[in-house]
């Protein structure tokens, strides 16, 4: 089984405050603000944010179509018709997990408790978009390397992402090694800390990486989404 941790510094990452004042509604009443609390987070991006995650390669994965089921060493997942038709012609599948630590959430709830709703909002969608940039560079690395032995890679696919139940994450905690202890799951499925993503990448010789998805999901409140509904 391969395993592949990293940490991913801020400065690295593929975010621009172009991308991050359009998802927050830049042409607001409150655009002033919102600009400067984000020039703010930009300038202490590397204190702030502590972004560490990684993937392990599972080679027994088998698909079941009449229950769209996947099932990773005899651990099945649910993961209904969508993503199930995403990963089905994999050969392997990565299970991922990436955070950003835990000081973007405390600030957020902080400025939230303190009656300032704009800045405590502010920062808690920055800290989602800088976990999945951190996801989207780890990624990356595993495109590069599947590509090296002849494979591609789909896009990822989480737990509560078209129909796929949030409390299978129990099950996807369940394959990762001790080396990914620095994301916990509580007993209702929420990732400590709370800026976290996870889930599954399919990979093989016959699967396909498309750059935008939002059509075949029922997501509502994906930050993509929205990011692509303001091109």
């Amino acid at each position: 089984m391969q395993t592949a941790i990293q940490t991913v510094p801020f400065n690295k990452l593929k975010l621009t405050r172009e991308a991050a004042i359009t998802l927050l509604g830049g042409s607001s009443d409150y655009a002033f603000l919102m600009h400067e609390y984000l020039d703010s987070l930009f300038d202490q991006g590397d204190q702030l944010f502590h972004i560490q995650g990684g993937y392990q390669l599972f080679d027994e994965v088998s698909f079941h179509q009449s229950t769209h089921e996947v099932s990773i060493e005899h651990v099945s997942f649910d993961v209904k018709k969508v993503v199930f038709n995403m990963l089905k012609r994999s050969s392997k599948v990565a299970v991922f997990v990436c955070t950003c630590g835990e000081e973007i959430h405390h600030l957020s709830r902080q400025y939230m408790q303190e009656g300032d709703l704009l800045k405590g909002y502010v920062y808690d969608l920055f800290g989602s978009l800088v976990v999945e940039s951190g996801m989207d560079l780890i990624q990356e690395s595993l495109q590069k390397e599947m590509k090296q032995e002849g494979f591609k890679i789909t896009n990822r696919y989480s737990p509560g992402y078209c129909g796929w139940d949030v409390a299978q994450q129990k099950k996807l905690f369940s394959l990762f090694s001790s080396q990914f202890d620095f994301v916990q799951l509580t007993d209702s499925c929420l990732m400590q800390p709370i800026k976290s993503v996870s889930g599954m990448i399919g990979i093989g010789s016959d699967v396909k990486y498309s750059d935008y998805t939002c059509n075949i999901c029922d997501l509502k409140n994906c930050l993509y989404k929205n990011l692509k509904r303001n091109d």
